[in-house]
């Protein structure tokens, strides 16, 4: 798609709810908007077509590689550049705020909601719209890029729940983050990200935990240190060992000396 961008202006635009821009456009060396510093009262989607852009927002950047996006009010307290960035945008007037479920949100949207969307701004670029087909349009495109963004949150959860559900279940088993990488097909980047978001700690570490906890039972029944190790799916017993003691503060053998619970 050739780079353009097309602003809709209406002397009297009723306060409606509208499309206010459109369009595809490229990064270079001098683009970098500050939100914090725009003075107009918008709500923007931009998507990555291909190459690379940069969202800031404190002191955590996100690369916004092909497919990722944002769907944020203007203004706002986030920054976004990048020089190698090819991307296509729909700005909705601010008086749509009350349907934004949150003021800031990274996307990642599907090919085929992209191409719905690459359709729409090569269908509107031209054409002349009233303000009242122009309202029409934002509200129901609107509602559609929330509904898939649910619907992206939704999926997330679902791939999450399956991984913990499957750790819980083949614990035992050989389980390593390419595994379940290729098994979900998610990079270990993107998997380690999703599930440390939603369970506050790193796929493997989560799995190490359950083999520990599943293990102490074991213990307790008098099973020797070696064979527990293989049986919650540990390589060797003095890795086990020392799995162990890092998260119950003794080792193995101690426990089963000891005989005491841990919680």
């Amino acid at each position: 798609m050739q780079n353009f961008v097309r602003q809709f202006h209406y002397i009297d635009d009723r306060h409606l709810p509208l499309i206010r821009g459109i369009g595809v456009g490229q990064g270079s060396l001098h683009y970098d908007w500050d939100a914090r510093n725009r003075k107009e009262q918008l709500i923007v989607l931009q998507v990555t077509l291909k190459g690379q852009g940069f969202l800031q927002v404190g002191k955590r950047t996100v690369a916004l590689t092909k497919n990722k996006g944002f769907f944020a009010k203007i203004p706002g307290n986030y920054r976004y550049f990048g020089e190698d960035w090819h991307f296509l945008f729909i700005e909705f007037s601010g008086n749509m705020l009350q349907w934004l479920d949150t003021s800031f949100t990274v996307v990642e949207l599907s090919d085929s909601f992209i191409e719905m969307l690459q359709e729409f701004i090569i269908d509107n670029y031209t054409q002349e719209l009233t303000v009242t087909q122009n309202a029409k349009a934002a509200f129901t495109l609107f509602l559609d890029i929330q509904e898939e963004i649910q619907k992206e949150i939704q999926q997330k959860t679902d791939t999450v729940q399956a991984i913990k559900d499957y750790i819980d279940h083949h614990y035992f088993q050989d389980i390593s983050l390419e595994f379940l990488s290729e098994k979900y097909e998610l990079s270990k980047y993107k998997l380690i990200r999703l599930f440390e978001a939603t369970y506050h700690s790193p796929p493997i570490h989560y799995l190490k935990k359950v083999r520990i906890l599943h293990s102490l039972s074991l213990l307790w029944e008098d099973e020797a240190v070696e064979l527990v190790a293989k049986k919650v799916g540990f390589s060797t017993g003095n890795y086990f060992s020392k799995v162990f003691k890092k998260e119950m503060g003794v080792s193995p053998s101690e426990y089963k000396t000891k005989k005491t619970h841990y919680y």
